[in-house]
């Protein structure tokens, strides 16, 4: 349901008294989704990539906004499910500065020590006025991730090679092994050891 003013709100309010529900601001901007890699080894939070989605046909009704509010056309939203990702950096400017490091700093006060460590992502709208709203924390590898497998400008600069997701993990992995940082109970690989 999409309320245009609080008027509006009211009129349907009775509905909303007989059922559970939730509401969310819908923010207008574009959906970016940042993914990060952070190491517990060396306390490095990394912008491994980011991608652009594409949500069913919730995208395509900014095409028809003039027709929807006159009420010409009635277009319902379908369920956010992602038809298409494609790979993106965001310009110099829109750096999504402290977003990766507040996630990780209020993992760590919820889940003390470690908190989130290795791949997570950020679901992100930026708005007109470049502000960053997050919308979900991912604590996983995203699908996403899938389009920066050989090459992400942003691994690509801290490493000076092509650096996926599940590389960066299992380089993190070794040099855990490499370290003796893992716990004791872990079996070393034979082609670590």
């Amino acid at each position: 349901m999409f309320l245009r003013n609080s008027q509006d709100f009211d009129e349907r309010a009775g509905l909303l008294a007989r059922q559970d529900y939730i509401l969310q601001e819908y923010v207008i901007g574009v959906p970016f989704y940042i993914h990060y890699f952070y190491s517990p080894l060396t306390g490095k939070l990394e912008i491994m990539s980011m991608d652009r989605r594409y949500e069913t046909n919730v995208d395509s009704l900014a095409a028809f906004r003039h027709a929807l509010r006159k009420g010409w056309i009635s277009i319902r939203p379908t369920s956010s499910s992602a038809t298409r990702r494609s790979r993106c950096a965001s310009r110099c400017s829109l750096r999504p500065t402290g977003l990766g490091e507040d996630v990780v700093r209020v993992s760590q006060e919820i889940c003390p020590p470690k908190g989130l460590f290795g791949a997570f992502c950020i679901e992100t709208i930026i708005t007109p006025d470049a502000q960053f709203y997050i919308m979900e924390v991912s604590a996983r590898i995203v699908a996403g991730t899938n389009l920066s497998s050989m090459v992400s400008p942003y691994s690509y600069l801290n490493y000076s090679e092509p650096m996926s997701t599940g590389r960066r993990i299992a380089r993190e992995i070794k040099n855990a092994l490499l370290s003796n940082s893992l716990n004791a109970s872990w079996t070393i690989p034979r082609k670590f050891s």
